[in-house]
């Protein structure tokens, strides 16, 4: 192992020691999960080391070495853009530079993405036909589902006809539906969610509205509004995005004392109750400010979708509720990680990328805060720099790993953008916070 930084508040040491930490390891099987996913698999690693990459080329031989390992594992039959194929996929892409680099992988990852994509569209359509609910969030989210899979066929080399397809998907999604036992009184949004599937991890047996990027209807609302912004569209896509946005403007929580924020879900009783209720904060109820459930990511999501139709309201409303995330009582409850996911690194790049696109000097002071933050975080003495804690009590404790979501990688990404912010796939570079539908 490397000599640990001589200063912890160095942000481009910190990055350094980890990209040394992660090229160390990569032959080792015991260090990734046997996954194609960006979230957990080798994957992750190699995102890193390929936007380290742009400026040190020297870096590529271990990006290919890492997407190799990920490429050779069984075939995982998850799809998803962060647990399955599409992350793989994604990281190929970031880390092409040339039509031919990972031309025949690219072509055997796209094939299979387009017919798993046609596999859950499929599955999907008579509960749609039927105007029934039952929107599972495992088939529409960003994290599993068509949402993350259409931000994979955005990003260059696109597919606007896979990318359509998904949009079509997502707009007949915003279509409300009945829930059986209230008649015409019982209409409910689309996205209205059954339990989480056997197996996932969750324990919650309720039917909700999921609120967050990760899972829930923010995560639909970045990719419509990014698609159309970049000019791909189709019939009633806006009417989706003013849905979607009004939508969760009309969930705002709060008062003066805490600004504005939103809850993790909300329950058909509560969403059919003549007026909003107030609801009690905290951080298994979306007061944790994070990417995957928290005021960040929907802010983010509606700042998206306020820049794609130009609606002033909904950036504002975005706006003040990031200034609030720093300001609130309250403001850091829950926040014990440093990872992208829940934790601060994930808070991290939301606010970097909002104080730029808004051109807000607080934003800007408070990411350059959490990056300091970040790197006191750093622990020589653990493998890769930064142990995450315990969130759910079936996983080991604590998680030392050079992973993207909730590992070392993820946090290295959020820190080297404050040293080297990537210029965008606007301008032919993949970023890489679109796998976290941030851009």
């Amino acid at each position: 192992m490397t000599a640990a930084p001589s200063t912890r508040g160095d942000l481009g040491t910190v990055v350094a020691e980890v990209t040394a930490r992660i090229r160390e390891h990569i032959a080792d099987p015991q260090v990734f999960a046997t996954t194609q996913g960006l979230a957990h698999g080798p994957a992750g690693a190699a995102l890193l080391l390929s936007e380290a990459s742009r400026r040190d080329t020297a870096l590529r031989k271990s990006v290919h070495a890492l997407l190799a390992a990920a490429a050779t594992t069984a075939a995982d039959p998850d799809l998803g853009l962060l647990t399955g194929l599409g992350g793989l996929g994604f990281t190929v892409k970031h880390a092409t530079r040339s039509p031919q680099d990972y031309a025949t992988l690219r072509t055997r990852i796209d094939a299979a993405l387009r017919n798993g994509l046609a596999e859950l569209l499929d599955a999907e359509h008579p509960r749609i036909e039927a105007g029934a609910p039952g929107a599972r969030r495992d088939r529409f989210d960003a994290v599993f589902g068509v949402t993350g899979i259409g931000r994979y066929f955005l990003a260059e080399p696109s597919d606007p006809a896979a990318v359509r397809d998904v949009l079509h998907h997502l707009v007949t999604l915003t279509e409300p539906v009945r829930d059986p036992g209230y008649g015409e009184l019982g209409r409910l949004p689309g996205w209205f969610s059954p339990p989480w599937p056997e197996g996932m991890g969750r324990n919650s047996r309720e039917w909700v509205l999921d609120l967050g990027l990760a899972h829930g209807v923010a995560g639909p609302l970045a990719l419509l509004s990014l698609c159309w912004t970049r000019g791909i569209r189709v019939p009633d896509q806006e009417t989706a995005i003013r849905r979607i946005a009004q939508w969760l403007m009309s969930w705002r929580q709060g008062d003066e004392n805490t600004g504005p924020w939103w809850p993790k879900t909300v329950s058909a009783a509560q969403e059919r109750a003549a007026e909003r209720p107030a609801l009690k904060r905290g951080p298994g109820a979306g007061g944790r400010p994070s990417w995957c459930y928290g005021t960040p990511g929907i802010a983010r999501a509606l700042h998206l979708a306020g820049t794609a139709l130009g609606e002033e309201e909904w950036i504002r409303g975005a706006a003040d509720a990031m200034r609030a995330v720093f300001t609130s009582p309250d403001r850091m409850r829950g926040m014990d990680d440093p990872g992208l996911c829940h934790g601060l690194a994930g808070l991290l790049q939301i606010t970097g990328r909002m104080a730029d696109e808004l051109e807000d000097p607080s934003l800007a002071a408070r990411a350059d805060e959490l990056a300091e933050q970040l790197c006191a975080r750093f622990t020589p003495g653990s493998a890769f720099g930064f142990p995450t804690v315990l969130l759910y009590a079936d996983r080991p404790q604590p998680l030392d790993s050079p992973t993207f979501l909730e590992g070392a990688a993820g946090v290295a990404l959020a820190l080297h953008e404050r040293i080297a912010p990537p210029t965008g796939d606007h301008a032919g570079e993949l970023s890489w916070d679109a796998a976290l539908m941030l851009s």
